[in-house]
């Protein structure tokens, strides 16, 4: 990133522009560059660093992912080649051209009781939250690069059903969103765990559905995944 370049005015390529939280994210700034994955395929590192060596961007702000965790006990081929294969193409291209890298972890890499710390261990009990460890560890490579742990989902609640259960810190995707733009847009390194108020899974569906069922909590969903966000509040 070019240092003389104001915060505010960074210059930000968003991956995963066509999904749930790149739509939120272009919602709130027009400004994001979100090309299709057509023209910026992170899976192909050739197009992607072409793509990028033209456009010429500060940050890449990396939201692509493989998500749907039950799939990849199935089938770690989407783990493989998005999450920690493109993910690291993406930090590779990163590297050569200078650019500061905002990745988008999972709180699903946590494990034992919350509210949890960025710097204690961890150890995904899920193939989708060791993707997405994957992932971390290529952006742990660079100096510059901002790890934003994390969990959303759409509003309203999309499931008759809900895990019973299950402690987190998730926000509905609008209310992350804006919270994703403030930490790329800071200076902020490292890992940052980014997320609302320690509750339940169940309370937070009851948000938007309020007859919401429940139903058992699978061996591959973590317990308590609540966030300590002190750092995040950090922020300017």
């Amino acid at each position: 990133m070019n240092p003389h370049t104001n915060l505010a005015q960074q210059k930000i390529l968003l991956t995963g522009g066509s999904g749930m939280l790149g739509a939120a994210l272009q919602s709130l700034d027009a400004s994001l560059i979100a090309p299709p994955s057509t023209e910026c395929d992170i899976t192909q590192f050739e197009q992607l660093f072409a793509y990028m060596s033209e456009v010429r961007p500060d940050v890449v702000l990396h939201v692509a992912a493989a998500t749907h965790p039950p799939q990849h006990e199935e089938n770690p081929t989407p783990g493989l080649s998005v999450n920690i294969i493109g993910t690291a193409n993406v930090a590779l291209a990163c590297y050569r051209l200078g650019c500061r890298m905002v990745y988008i972890s999972t709180d699903y890499v946590y494990t034992g009781g919350g509210p949890h710390k960025e710097n204690e261990p961890v150890l995904p009990p899920s193939k989708y939250a060791w993707s997405k460890l994957g992932g971390e560890c290529a952006a742990r490579l660079l100096n510059n690069a901002l790890i934003l742990r994390l969990s959303f989902g759409p509003r309203p609640f999309p499931w008759d059903k809900v895990y019973a259960d299950q402690y987190n810190s998730k926000l509905y995707v609008d209310e992350v969103a804006p919270l994703i733009l403030r930490a790329t847009r800071s200076s902020a390194t490292g890992v940052m765990n980014v997320g609302g108020m320690r509750g339940t899974l169940v309370e937070y569906a009851k948000r938007t559905k309020a007859d919401i069922e429940t139903i058992p909590r699978p061996n591959w969903v973590p317990r308590d995944t609540s966030l300590n966000t002190d750092l995040f509040s950090q922020l300017p």
